[in-house]
């Protein structure tokens, strides 16, 4: 319950960085997750843990010998998941600056990475620099997966993230809507 009073207080505070009044739900997490071989991959990646939902989904299934990595640009939640999560390699960084924050840690690939960035909320041209920065650090048979809000997907900003999703990914796949989730998602599995 602390966790999703934090979300509530930065969405307040910072609404344009946020993105959502609620963070993703345990059902949305494991739809997002669902049919990926986390199990195999050697490093994941996840943009935007926020509070974590997804994060423990990920915990779940993925292997001892995963390098498990979570980019937050949110000091709050950053400081948050530090006292939560002891097996995944926390990182405060923005997303923008993927690639920059692999080669620090001496990567230069990685094997999947899942987001839970709030899209709707960055211009085109942040959207762009996201999206290069994931195709760039993801190895040859590397996977993104990310998520979108059911109805919303069809509104012009939404359709052209879903459009820019197909300049960086040759295959890109949508899962059903997850209902229970607040408010309703689906998620995109998109490969190179």
């Amino acid at each position: 319950m602390g966790s999703r009073i934090n979300f509530f207080k930065q969405y307040i505070s910072n609404p344009g960085s946020i993105g959502a009044v609620a963070p993703s739900g345990k059902i949305l997490a494991s739809l997002m997750l669902d049919g990926i071989s986390l199990d195999q991959a050697s490093t994941v990646v996840e943009l935007g843990p926020g509070t974590g939902v997804i994060t423990s989904e990920i915990q779940k299934r993925i292997s001892s010998k995963v390098r498990f990595m979570a980019i937050e640009k949110n000091p709050s939640f950053v400081n948050d998941l530090n006292q939560r999560l002891d097996q995944v390699e926390i990182i405060e960084g923005d997303a923008t600056h993927l690639t920059r924050l692999l080669e620090s840690r001496q990567l230069d690939q990685v094997d999947v990475v899942i987001s839970g960035l709030p899209w709707a909320a960055f211009d085109g041209s942040i959207q762009d620099s996201i999206l290069s920065e994931v195709a760039s650090a993801l190895a040859p048979e590397g996977r993104f997966v990310t998520f979108a809000y059911g109805g919303i997907h069809l509104f012009p900003k939404a359709r052209a993230f879903r459009q820019r999703l197909g300049k960086y990914f040759g295959k890109i796949e949508r899962t059903q809507l997850a209902w229970r989730n607040l408010p309703p998602a689906f998620a995109y599995h998109c490969n190179k």
